[in-house]
């Protein structure tokens, strides 16, 4: 540590001691799985650990000299600076040992051999596209002595805890909701995926959940389908009479389950049969990912009503078939389905008079709980490309105290998409009822800022607990004609009235979300998005 006793440390100094264990990591995107055993997984948790340190330096403004004034750590003791520099020089010295541990290969992409025009170019391409290194990064690394890297690991996670706990500006949630974008980021390599969401590995639900996302969204982009969804047969689902959007499940052990159905419904002819595999692609990720940990209830398959088709003169109709959480926490959730059918967002909205609308620090929570969600279906490379109020769904607490706005969980992905798969022609535009929650450019194609457009939409109805064709006057009303006209209308008027009733944070991520100020480059928008959604949303109280 350099400096006297006496000397007054600067956040400079946090800044260059900062640098020094940020530079001397190893980068995941050079890992080299050798097939030693246990190698993949303790790769990624050094990674992790990594990442984690990368996030606090981004919270806490000491990873960028030209915005190391904004530090909240600049007004801190002189002795707490200096233990956090101490800290950061130990996490340097445990990289240096980290990188005294692993064999490097330098890398040098051998030519392809001679080949001919009737030679499969598939494999070599494969491979060729697979090679995702850092340009700074002349090498690949593997694992050569396991136990003392181990060691290593677990003395960085001990360090990187130590340093959330000495500074403490920032709760856990904000920690908890930024790992799974950041860490995913860099870590594109298939078998790290499916290393990271193995469920055996215990890392974190949400983490593990988004890397598995992330990996069958690469086996749909490269046209490698993982599997198919499970087909729920007429004779396993009972419709209830008092709706069809109900029914008893009788699962393959037996075991009965109340369920709802979200119907897909299209005619037939015309390109039916790419909705009806785009819908067994869906419910076969729906299956996989599903998890309270993504905002997304338990899903069971899809059902191809073959009766409905008849009766309709050849419609189709496609459910995904949903069920209460079976070991929710921190409380399990009411299996009567007729009697306390899960209610959306636009229900309760339009639903509750003045005097029961939710605390504004449940509606901050929402907010919260909604960005976040984004946030792991992009890092995953999903859009969900069909977002508003109706789409997000409560369920009824069995202690009968009603839904709880704080925990949401996401539907309506009839029209979601990995984010390179071309749009099918029929899709959420088409409504004009839901117009105004969608970019003006969307007709042009669906990218994370369009995407997330939706999601500031849904924040201003959050925060006037008011839907927004609700705000509107007849006077007005005429002129809403298009989407451009709503997004003046949505930027110019509702935004600017939420800055008294929800404070100036919370306007500022609407404004973000609505003028689409994130970049496109993928590890500028997940810094970016944390410094301008999840921070000020965490900030917001009441």
């Amino acid at each position: 540590m350099s400096g006297g006793a006496g000397e007054a440390i600067g956040v400079l100094g946090l800044v260059m001691a900062f640098k020094g264990a940020a530079d001397a990591a190893l980068w995941i995107e050079s890992f080299f799985n050798d097939a030693k055993e246990g190698c993949g997984y303790l790769a990624l948790s050094y990674h992790i650990e990594k990442t984690r340190l990368q996030v606090w330096g981004e919270l806490y403004k000491v990873n960028d000299d030209t915005i190391s004034s904004q530090s909240p750590l600049r007004h801190r003791p002189d002795p707490i600076k200096e233990l956090i520099v101490h800290i950061l020089g130990q996490i340097r010295k445990l990289d240096e040992k980290a990188n005294t541990l692993v064999e490097k290969h330098r890398i040098g992409i051998a030519p392809l051999p001679g080949l001919g025009l009737d030679d499969d170019l598939g494999q070599h391409i494969r491979t060729l596209a697979n090679i995702k290194v850092k340009p700074r990064n002349g090498f690949l690394w593997t694992l050569k002595r396991k136990t003392e890297f181990k060691e290593v690991v677990s003395n960085i996670r001990k360090l990187v805890g130590d340093l959330r706990e000495l500074s403490q500006d920032f709760n856990e949630q904000v920690f908890a909701e930024a790992l799974p974008s950041h860490a995913l980021a860099s870590v594109n390599d298939p078998e790290l995926l499916k290393e990271m969401a193995a469920p055996g590995n215990n890392f974190e639900r949400s983490l593990a959940s988004s890397a598995l996302a992330k990996s069958l969204y690469q086996d749909e982009s490269q046209q490698q389908p993982s599997g198919s969804p499970t087909r729920i047969r007429k004779q396993q689902l009972k419709f209830l009479t008092t709706s069809p959007e109900f029914g008893i499940l009788t699962r393959p052990d037996g075991n009965k389950l109340t369920v709802w159905i979200e119907w897909n419904t299209f005619a037939a002819g015309g390109e039916w049969r790419e909705y009806a595999k785009r819908i067994d692609k869906l419910g076969y990720f729906l299956e996989q990912v599903s998890n309270p940990a993504l905002c997304l209830p338990p899903c069971y398959g899809v059902f191809d009503d073959s009766a409905y088709e008849m009766a309709s003169g050849g419609a189709k109709r496609i459910g995904f078939i949903f069920g209460p959480p079976q070991n929710a926490t921190p409380h399990p959730y009411d299996s009567n389905l007729p009697d306390y059918p899960p209610t959306t967002l636009r229900k309760l909205i339009k639903g509750q008079d003045t005097a029961s609308i939710p605390s504004l620090g449940d509606r901050f929570h929402l907010a919260l709980a909604l960005a976040a969600a984004f946030s792991r279906f992009h890092a995953a490379g999903w859009l969900h490309k069909g977002f508003h109020s109706g789409s997000i769904v409560f369920l009824h607490r069995v202690d009968e105290r009603g839904v709880s706005i704080t925990e949401p969980f996401i539907t309506g992905f009839q029209y979601s998409r990995p984010q390179l798969e071309q749009s099918l022609p029929q899709g959420p535009l088409d409504n004009k009822e839901l117009q105004h929650y969608y970019h003006p450019d969307a007709h042009d194609g669906f990218t994370k800022q369009r995407d997330l457009y939706s999601l500031g939409v849904v924040l201003c109805e959050i925060g006037r607990w008011r839907m927004v064709t609700d705000l509107v006057s007849e006077r007005r009303r005429a002129g809403l004609d298009n989407r451009a006209a709503w997004q003046r209308y949505l930027v110019d008027v509702v935004a600017q009235d939420l800055e008294w009733r929800v404070g100036t944070m919370y306007k500022s991520v609407v404004m973000t979300l609505l003028q689409g100020r994130l970049p496109s480059l993928n590890e500028l928008f997940v810094k970016q998005y944390l410094e301008k959604v999840i921070l000020p949303l965490s900030k917001c109280n009441v």
